[in-house]
C-alpha cells in the first residue's frame, strides 16, 4: 500500500535544515527505517508527469556492513534525493527544480519533481 505526502517544508540543499522535516515526512508515510537492514531501498523520480525512473539504490545493510541506524538510513535517502536534484538541475540550468511530493511503497520511495 502506498501513501503520499507533500514536501514544502523540506530543504534538499541543506541537511541541517532538511533532515528533521524529511524524517517527519518519511514517518508520516509509514517508513520503517529498519527495512534497510534486509531490503535495498530504491529511489525513483517522476519529472514533469513522465514515467518514474530509478535514480538511486541503497543496498541493504546486511551482515558485515556498518550497523544501520535511523539517522544513517534517512541521511542516505536525503543524499540520494538531493544528488538526483543536482543531476536534473544540470540538465535544466536556470530552472527551479523542486520536490513536490513523495510516495512510499514498501522499500520504494518515488518523489515527484517539477
Amino acid at each position: 500500500m502506498s501513501t503520499e505526502t507533500q514536501t514544502d517544508t523540506i530543504n534538499f540543499k541543506d541537511i541541517d535544515k532538511g533532515y528533521a522535516p524529511f524524517a517527519e515526512a518519511l514517518r508520516s508515510l509509514g517508513f520503517d527505517w529498519q527495512i534497510a537492514r534486509t531490503e535495498d531501498l530504491k529511489g525513483f523520480c517522476r519529472a514533469h508527469g513522465g514515467e518514474a525512473q530509478l535514480f538511486f539504490r541503497l543496498p541493504a545493510a546486511g551482515e558485515g556492513q556498518a550497523e544501520a541506524t535511523e539517522h544513517s538510513v534517512i541521511s542516505d535517502l536525503w543524499t540520494g534525493i538531493s544528488e538526483t536534484l543536482a543531476v536534473i538541475r544540470q540538465k535544466q540550468p536556470g530552472k527551479l527544480i523542486k520536490v513536490r511530493s513523495m510516495q512510499l511503497d514498501g522499500s520504494t520511495l518515488t518523489f515527484t519533481v517539477s
